[in-house]
This record gives C-alpha cells, structure tokens and sequence, in this order.
C-alpha cells in the first residue's frame, strides 16, 4: 500500500514553480498570494486564512479531499461557494458524501461539469 501512495501522489503532485507559473499567466500572482507547499493535512489545518469566499479543491483522493473539508470548510463564509474539483472519482465523493453527512450539510449540489461539482454555504 504505501509504494501504491507513493506512486500515485508522485503522479498528483505539482511542483512550487508551476503553480507559481500558473498564477502569473492569469495575473493572479501578487503580493497577496501566499504558498503552502505540503500535504493537506499537514499545511491546512494551521494555515494563516481566516475567512474565504470561496474554497476550491482538486485533492483527487479521499483523504486529501476529507483533510482540505476539515480544515477549511468552517473558514468558509456563509454565502460562500464550495467547490470540488474531483467528484466524479468514487474516493473523492466519498469524502464529500462523508464529510456532508457528518456536518449535516444539506446545502443542494450542483454540477459543475462532467468532473466538479459545487454548493453555496447556508447560514
């Protein structure tokens, strides 16, 4: 199992200086932008965010995604969007399906596109 993980978070990781490049090519990349190279649940739970608008994740795996829901998701502002990346890969709606019935969200899902899928946060 964990050649398996190895192997796969091989595949999944991005490193530093593409995301960097990324954020430039859509004039996203300032001062305001702060990197946290690492594993979800280790860079997350103790990030420097207070409140977000809207929170994005492409964590592909069900612990990745479970990790980024349980550190952010009550930083998430109501009214704000949650949006997920992967949902059309069973271990990522498993998590999201989990997560949900765990924290009673009953906010409706909506599609995204044949992969994402996203909901606003009630009050």
């Amino acid at each position: 199992l964990d050649q398996e993980w190895s192997r796969m978070a091989g595949a999944l990781a991005v490193p530093l200086e593409t995301v960097r490049r990324n954020f430039a090519v859509f004039g996203l990349l300032d001062e305001q932008v702060k990197f946290l190279p690492g594993w979800f649940a280790d860079t997350l739970p103790g990030a420097p965010i207070e409140q977000l608008a809207v929170l994005r994740l492409d964590g592909d795996l069900q612990e990745s995604t479970w990790s980024a829901l349980e550190a952010l998701y009550d930083r998430v502002a109501p009214g704000g969007f949650v949006i997920i990346d992967d949902y059309v890969f069973e271990s990522c709606r498993q998590a999201v399906e989990d997560f949900r019935l765990e924290r009673g969200i009953r906010d409706p899902i909506q599609h995204a596109d044949w992969t994402g899928v996203w909901w606003r946060k009630g009050a």
